[in-house]
């Protein structure tokens, strides 16, 4: 079965998130510039790097947390520069501009220790966002060879899976998710048994530096897991930070795809 492969990244130069797609170019290396553009004309910058092995392993779709491009994210940007070495042609996506933050996913909206949470209604225009963003990249790589891995990163993780759910047409092969949270109690939650009962090999990994969302259910997802039997769940937890912390991330990721006979 053929679909891909999401990951996420970060760049040691700052690039605005309110700079225009377009206004990137400046920034990005030309032979890895992708433009996706739609019906409406609307177009999304991709980022595309071809494998650099015999043959082609498949597509690794990389998404980076909630408002980042992918060249900012620290775990995206090393996997999308070096998965290529190791057969996999990647795919850099910015997710969409959709605000999603703590005090527009309860109620009341300042923090309190058990707040209402905001109708499921708020998650309706990113996933639909995303849905459109990936639509055009799945029409551009459907013909590709070789598996498909989703790597999606904090925020976008959880939006991510709610599309899959919706769309399970669109299902890849496996999926990476790099700290993974939402920042919302009840929410963050729902992604623990949103994670723990996908159909999807999942490799859920925690890095060093995550934040207190995800730590918060962090074992709660691998008991959840084992409740629901969960055949391919794994957890991993990066112990180093920074530059090691990106060598060991890479090699998680390689093995266990390898391990999956991807």
């Amino acid at each position: 079965m053929k679909r891909y492969l999401l990951l996420l990244l970060l760049t040691p130069v700052f690039i605005s998130p309110a700079v225009s797609q377009d206004d990137l170019e400046r920034y990005l290396p030309q032979n890895q510039l992708h433009w996706l553009t739609g019906n409406d004309d609307e177009r999304y910058l991709a980022l595309k790097k071809e494998y650099l092995q015999a043959f082609e392993r498949g597509q690794m779709v990389l998404l980076p947390d909630w408002y980042y491009h992918p060249l900012q994210s620290f775990y995206i940007r090393p996997i999308y520069e070096n998965a290529p070495d190791f057969g996999w042609t990647t795919w850099a996506l910015t997710p969409p501009d959709h605000d999603i933050r703590t005090d527009n996913l309860q109620t009341p909206a300042t923090t309190t220790h058990f707040p209402e949470a905001a109708d499921e209604e708020v998650f309706t225009p990113p996933v639909n966002a995303l849905q459109q963003r990936m639509t055009l990249l799945l029409d551009e790589t459907l013909d590709r060879p070789g598996f498909s891995v989703w790597v999606v990163e904090g925020i976008t993780a959880d939006i991510a899976l709610r599309l899959l759910e919706r769309e399970p047409s669109i299902m890849p092969d496996a999926i990476v998710l790099v700290n993974a949270y939402v920042p919302q109690f009840q929410y963050n939650r729902a992604l623990a048994e949103r994670i723990s009962q996908s159909q999807l090999p999942v490799l859920d990994i925690s890095s060093a530096e995550a934040n207190r969302w995800v730590s918060e259910h962090w074992a709660l997802r691998k008991k959840l897991a084992n409740k629901y039997q969960h055949p391919a769940y794994r957890q991993r937890q990066l112990v180093n930070s920074g530059n090691t912390g990106q060598r060991e991330l890479i090699s998680t990721i390689k093995g266990w795809l390898e391990f999956h006979g991807f």
